[in-house]
């Protein structure tokens, strides 16, 4: 991948995002794409707290068309080590999909030194929660907020992992 060819990349992998979320989620997802980016590193350390704030960070964030978010992706691209993208949100009108990286400069200088001249990578994530079986369909909005059958389903994986557990102790 280089500069140029950065913004038909991210528009090919956000394709296989929208594809691979029809096919893991219940919801219908909206091909109206707009995008927010996000730097790893500014979330902060522990996975549940870093989950928490990603959210309530980029909640604040407007919406950007893949024009613009492209001008601040080349902005970094000598830096960047990793692409990710995500969604954040799918509306009956439009998905929101986060664009996030992760910087070669946030690397240990020994890694640094090994990948300081390689191109960034590039990939497209659903995140699953906790409580779904395999091959079940889920919410993909459960991390931006969820929803009622969210929040039973995690009470429900609450209640059986506290039985199973109290079951181990035994």
């Amino acid at each position: 991948m280089t500069p140029e060819s950065l913004e038909e990349n991210i528009q090919s992998i956000a394709a296989r995002l929208i594809k691979l979320a029809e096919e893991q989620c219940w919801n219908k997802i909206s091909h109206q794409l707009t995008f927010i980016v996000s730097d790893f590193n500014e979330f902060g350390e522990d996975f549940q707290e870093r989950r928490q704030l990603r959210n309530k960070i980029n909640r604040y964030k407007a919406p950007l068309p893949l024009d613009a978010v492209i001008e601040v992706v080349k902005k970094e691209y000598q830096d960047l080590y990793d692409i990710n993208l995500y969604i954040f949100k799918a509306l009956r009108k439009e998905t929101i999909i986060e664009i996030q990286y992760y910087r070669k400069s946030n690397m240990e200088p020994d890694d640094y030194e090994k990948i300081k001249d390689n191109p960034p990578m590039l990939h497209a994530k659903i995140t699953k929660p906790g409580y779904s079986l395999e091959g079940e369909k889920f919410d993909v909005n459960w991390e931006s907020g969820g929803g009622l059958r969210h929040y039973w389903k995690s009470i429900l994986y609450e209640f059986k992992y506290r039985r199973m557990m109290k079951k181990l102790k035994k």
